[in-house]
C-alpha cells in the first residue's frame, strides 16, 4: 500500500491548498478537519506523514503529535503560528519542521519529501528491530549467555572457563547463535548485540569505527 500523507487542518481553504500541493508531489493526501476525525478513521501502518496546525477545532496541535509519535508517524507542522516557543516545542518531540504560513508551495514539498524519507527510515529501524528481537528470542538461555560474552569480545577458551563448560561446547552454542541470529560476522554479531541494547556503552564504544548497517540474511 502507497504511504500516506495525512493532512489535519480546521481551515478548509488551507486543507485543499496542502492537498492539492501533496498530490501534485505525486503523494497520496488524506485530509482531516479535526484530531477526532483522523484518530477514528486512519490506521498508522501506511501513514508516512501527518501534517498537523498548532491549533485543530478539537485539540492541540502537540496533544495531536505526541499520540501519533506513539503510532510511530512522522509529523510536520504547517501552521499560521509564527511563536518560536512551539516551533522549539514541536522540534524537541520529534517533528521533522516547522512551517509557518503562508509558505511556498517547493518549500513545502522539499519538508514533505525529507519527512517521507525519514518515516520510510524509521519503519525500516523498526521492522529491523523486531526481527533482531525475533531471532534472539529462539535463543536458548545458555546460548544467550554465549552471544552476550562472545559480543563483549571474550575468547572461547575465557568464555568456557567462566561457563564451566569445554571449549568445544563454547564452539557448539557459538555456531548456533551465529546461524540462529542469521550471520557469519563476528562484528555483525557486535552491532545486533548493541542494537538489541545487550552491551555495556564500553563495548560499544570500542567498535564504533566498525559500525554499520546491520544485514539480515534472508
Amino acid at each position: 500500500m502507497e504511504p500516506a500523507i495525512l493532512i489535519v487542518n480546521g481551515d478548509p481553504s488551507v486543507r485543499r491548498w496542502i492537498e492539492a500541493t501533496v498530490t501534485s508531489a505525486g503523494l497520496q493526501a488524506r485530509s482531516f478537519d479535526s484530531a477526532a476525525a483522523l484518530l477514528s478513521q486512519v490506521a498508522s501502518d501506511n501513514a508516512a506523514c501527518a501534517i498537523l496546525d498548532v491549533s485543530l477545532p478539537d485539540a492541540n496541535g502537540f496533544d495531536l503529535q505526541d499520540e501519533l509519535a506513539r503510532a510511530g508517524v512522522t509529523v510536520l507542522f504547517l501552521t499560521r503560528e509564527r511563536c518560536l516557543t512551539s516551533c522549539v516545542r514541536a522540534i524537541k518531540a520529534g517533528a521533522v519542521d516547522f512551517i509557518s504560513l503562508p509558505c511556498d508551495a517547493g518549500e513545502l514539498v522539499r519538508a514533505l519529501h525529507y519527512a517521507v524519507r525519514q518515516a520510510l527510515w524509521s519503519r525500516a529501524q523498526r521492522e529491523q528491530s523486531s526481527e533482531l528481537r525475533s531471532r534472539y528470542e529462539q535463543l536458548t538461555p545458555r546460548e544467550r549467555e554465549v552471544f552476550l560474552l562472545v559480543s563483549s569480545g571474550m575468547l572461547n577458551k575465557q568464555i568456557a572457563e567462566q561457563l564451566d563448560i569445554s571449549e568445544v561446547t563454547v564452539q557448539i552454542h557459538r555456531g548456533r547463535v551465529m546461524r540462529k541470529m542469521s550471520t557469519r560476522s563476528f562484528a555483525a554479531l557486535v552491532r545486533m548485540a548493541d542494537a538489541l541494547r545487550l552491551l555495556p556503552q564500553s563495548c560499544v564504544t570500542a567498535w564504533d569505527d566498525q559500525r554499520g548497517p546491520i544485514e539480515l540474511a534472508g
